[in-house]
């Protein structure tokens, strides 16, 4: 399965920021700190715990 990426972003579980990556590089910093999103429509890259972020993206399913 491949899936296309058509928003990536998240919410951090801390201070509510929400973050959207919208190229390969965009790298961001929730303003607590706690966790990070990378990769825009490219790939899905987080850094933090699982646990302290909320998933936001929208992705469909290609073949």
């Amino acid at each position: 399965m491949q899936i296309k990426i058509i928003k990536n972003r998240i919410k951090c579980k801390f201070c509510g920021d929400i973050l959207e990556s919208n190229s390969r590089h965009d790298f961001k910093f929730c303003s607590c700190g706690k966790v990070s999103i990378d990769g825009g429509q490219f790939y899905l890259k987080r850094s933090g715990y699982p646990g302290d972020w909320e998933e936001l993206s929208e992705v469909i399913e290609i073949n």
